[in-house]
């Protein structure tokens, strides 16, 4: 290994340091200490390249040198390229080590894309990867806006700031938002992703929520690494490389998901957890890889979207491995509730298809979606969450559940997702799950459609295993009718090889329905 360091992860012969709580300590100070704590481990693996916390240290401290010579104000938000790539995490750390709130733009869905980021955020400057600045569209966005430019290749790594692009230009920049660290961006499933400003005390909790900390404990460098995936434009691999930053993990870095590379950093490093989003359980089950290349995972965690009940099990059942599905709604950051070993050995059984219970700081309930009243237990309607995360006040959320006698949370579907079909309500989730159970459906999706006579009806779209089986409509009717109402199956099946999906593997919405107006 370069520099004469150990496998990745090695452990650290050194004193943790104790942190205080959350309104005496902030990101940026413990992001020192950890700089700090085995300069010469290995915190970053990519591909053949394994770079040091001295060295991600230093290119950091460049790229701030570089911010400052710019002309860029204290705490003014500036644009980071949110691309799975060593470049990234070193312009991430210095942003959050110069104290400018960190507003993420998304190169991987195209130049043009990351064009168009630069001139609607209208930012000071934006940083970027030497093949983010290769595109002229993203220099003539910057020059327009007035935003500072600075270009980071490697590893091994250089910074310098764009000819043309040397110094914050004239422009109606964005506000300087004191005490936000960064902002988040919604999935963009159903349309443009939104933009959620976090704060300092709002973040800190709930990275201590998602691992279960105290508010003051040792920090000392971990052994297991966190396989990092899922793309940083995403909630959830923003959140992921958030929290392998806080609890001090070495990162192995993938630009995308792949199974067959997955499956060989599991075995080379011999990760504890794992955290994959359902469409990634499916393929893995799919590869069918050995349970041996797997062992030692103790858990894997799952998010962001419905995982069915039957393919948790078959995967538990295969490699032994707990699944602990976890929940997140679109408008926080962190986990709202989730299942614990425990749990799991308690009621996996029994309560499969249950999101887990509420966090220890997080108190959830349901409301009727129309008067806001709570509904009783086992009743279905409106998630409500309250937290001092997030201030006093109960927050609404557009997803629908019900809560059951034990605390567990079983989601079905969001409100504004629901079909109403001569006035019966169609949850598209319930009738999803149905589907992806038969042996020749990969996937389904189920959308609301406009409809003269009914006002809307559901229509399924289907990602076939194989072209030459594709099961007749009166099979699918069947299945469903089998387990739900009559006015809940479909009116149409389409079958398509590949539904469309965003970075983060969730099906793209708004592709989805171009894709269906090509088709009539």
């Amino acid at each position: 290994m370069a520099n004469g360091c150990g496998r990745i992860g090695k452990a650290v012969a050194i004193m943790g340091i104790l942190l205080p709580s959350s309104k005496e300590f902030s990101f940026q100070q413990h992001m020192a200490h950890i700089l700090e704590l085995s300069p010469d481990s290995i915190a970053v693996e990519a591909g053949d390249h394994q770079i040091s916390w001295s060295t991600l240290k230093a290119e950091s401290r460049a790229v701030e040198a570089l911010l400052l010579k710019a002309g860029v104000a204290d705490g003014a938000p500036v644009g980071w390229s949110a691309c799975n790539r060593p470049t990234a995490i070193v312009s991430f750390i210095a942003l959050i080590m110069s104290g400018r709130m960190v507003v993420p733009l998304r190169p991987s869905f195209g130049s043009a894309s990351f064009a168009d980021d630069i001139s609607v955020q209208q930012l000071q400057a934006v940083i970027g990867d030497a093949k983010d600045w290769s595109d002229h569209g993203a220099r003539a966005a910057a020059q327009k806006v007035g935003s500072a430019a600075i270009e980071i290749s490697g590893p091994p790594f250089a910074s310098r700031l764009l000819s043309g692009l040397e110094t914050v230009g004239p422009g109606l920049h964005r506000e300087i938002t004191p005490g936000f660290i960064l902002e988040r961006l919604t999935s963009g499933t159903t349309g443009a992703p939104k933009r959620i400003p976090v704060s300092q005390d709002v973040l800190i909790p709930s990275l201590r929520s998602g691992k279960g900390g105290s508010d003051a404990e040792p920090v000392a460098l971990k052994r297991s690494p966190a396989l990092l995936f899922k793309p940083f434009s995403h909630a959830g691999g923003l959140f992921g490389l958030l929290a392998a930053l806080y609890d001090a993990r070495p990162i192995v870095l993938f630009e995308k998901f792949n199974v067959q590379e997955w499956v060989e950093a599991v075995k080379k490093h011999r990760p504890k957890a794992a955290s994959l989003v359902p469409a990634m359980i499916r393929m893995i089950l799919e590869a069918a890889p050995s349970p041996a290349a797997l062992s030692s995972l103790l858990a894997i965690r799952s998010g962001t979207a419905a995982l069915e009940p039957e393919v948790q099990a078959q995967f538990e059942a295969r490699y032994g491995i707990p699944i602990l599905v976890d929940y997140g709604a679109a408008e926080f950051i962190g986990g709202l509730a989730g299942w614990t070993l425990k749990e799991h050995q308690d009621f996996a059984e029994i309560k499969r298809g249950s999101v887990g219970r509420a966090r220890r700081d997080v108190q959830l309930r349901v409301v009727h979606p129309e008067t806001f009243s709570k509904v009783g237990i086992g009743e279905t309607g409106l998630i409500e969450v309250k937290s001092d995360r997030y201030g006093a006040d109960w927050i609404r959320t557009n997803d629908l559940a019900r809560i059951d006698d034990d605390g567990f949370i079983f989601l079905e579907g969001r409100a504004d997702d629901a079909i109403n079909r001569g006035g019966f309500k169609v949850l598209p989730e319930e009738v999803a799950n149905i589907l992806r159970t038969h042996a020749d459906i990969a996937d389904a999706i189920v959308i609301g459609r406009n409809d003269t006579r009914l006002g809307q009806v559901p229509i399924a779209v289907l990602e076939f295993r194989d072209s030459a089986r594709r099961p007749i409509a009166s099979e699918l009717n069947e299945l469903i009718r089998a387990k739900l109402p009559a006015y809940m199956v479909p009116v149409l099946y389409h079958w398509v090889a590949e539904l469309p999906r965003t970075v983060s593997l969730k099906v793209d919405r708004p592709a989805l329905l171009k894709l269906l107006d090509q088709q009539e």
